[in-house]
């Protein structure tokens, strides 16, 4: 199937109202990984990064980031689970921002848009308001065995112990450009320099809603937190356009930057009290693939960020007066 620009859009009204009709919804956060918070920093590239991509963040200059670390889900009090994720914002000399947005989770549930809405779907709760159908989920998971095993991968995952101690994988497959438009297709992936560490499934069920947010700001007082920018390497026959599929794990791995951490922000202090992490805001030297879970995110992320904010509506705009247009003439 050939994606195009408009494919962005399909769907995402139905796609949002479904995930709402599972995991609720919570005004003011976000469809999912509704529980978030912002932490500034710098990254900057190494230079072997140019042998894949011209891309302005990664020439090797000390830019500014920000992260949002987050828990998985869709309510925002809820304790944490062995889902967590990592948006990454890069912001650049000229003005723009490019966004990587990963996740604890090497994979994503879905390898189509169809196949996503079959499972919001059978999860929707039987009666208005109440809980999700995970009967129906188990019973559609029969029909699609790559959702299914991502969803086995998951359910056994351990829990973080801490955001320092988690990798963080883009599930999504890019296409990198280097100066003389040589094509890489690339999983990125954020190595923690302190090491990996987890800690039994269920572990954070009993614990407080911040905990990892509190431990990593604890941390954060004692110094840096830093993060490798690693890039897992296609070879011929790799699944580009499949959330839902690993590669062989013999693939090359070449780590390109390095990510410090430094003290928490707010949306406030950055300017932007949208802070929307669309990872399809992409610059020259990365494009996406076509890959239709990455391809519909643009448009369901916009969304989920004007029902959270109020869009347009927050703004001066609401005084607009539609009443001018209620004498239009006729043709």
């Amino acid at each position: 199937m050939t994606i195009t620009q408009n494919n962005q859009y399909r769907r995402a009204e139905e796609i949002v109202r479904k995930i709402h009709g599972v995991l609720g919804r919570y005004e003011g956060f976000r469809t999912l990984h509704a529980d978030g918070r912002l932490y500034r920093g710098a990254f900057q590239a190494l230079p072997q990064a140019r042998s894949f991509t011209r891309a302005a963040h990664l020439n090797g200059d000390i830019l500014p980031v920000t992260v949002r670390f987050s828990k998985g889900g869709g309510d925002p009090f809820a304790p944490f689970n062995s889902t967590i994720g990592m948006a990454t914002r890069f912001y650049l000399p000229d003005g723009r921002v490019t966004n990587l947005v990963a996740l604890s989770q090497k994979l994503f549930i879905a390898r189509s848009i169809e196949q996503f809405l079959a499972l919001v779907t059978a999860g929707q709760p039987l009666t208005p308001g109440g809980p999700p159908n995970l009967a129906g989920v188990q019973a559609a998971l029969a029909g699609h065995p790559n959702s299914a095993a991502v969803f086995q991968m998951r359910a056994t995952a351990p829990d973080p112990v801490s955001f320092a101690h988690t990798a963080f994988h883009a599930v999504h497959v890019f296409r990198y450009l280097n100066e003389i438009d040589a094509p890489t297709h690339v999983r990125c992936h954020w190595s923690p320099v302190a090491g990996e560490r987890g800690q039994p499934p269920k572990t954070l069920a009993d614990q407080g809603a911040g905990v990892l947010f509190d431990e990593f700001e604890a941390r954060l007082r004692s110094g840096p937190v830093d993060f490798d920018l690693v890039l897992e390497i296609a070879e011929p026959g790799d699944p580009l356009d499949d959330a839902t599929a690993l590669w062989p794990d013999d693939r090359r791995r070449v780590t390109i930057g390095r990510l410090r951490l430094t003290a928490p922000t707010t949306e406030v202090e950055i300017g932007d009290p949208v802070m929307n992490h669309d990872p399809t805001m992409l610059v020259d030297g990365i494009e996406a693939t076509d890959d239709p879970i990455l391809q519909i995110r643009r448009g369901v992320y916009e969304l989920s960020a004007a029902l959270r904010s109020g869009g347009w509506r927050a703004g001066q705009a609401q005084g607009a007066n539609t009443d001018e247009f209620h004498g239009a003439p006729e043709a």
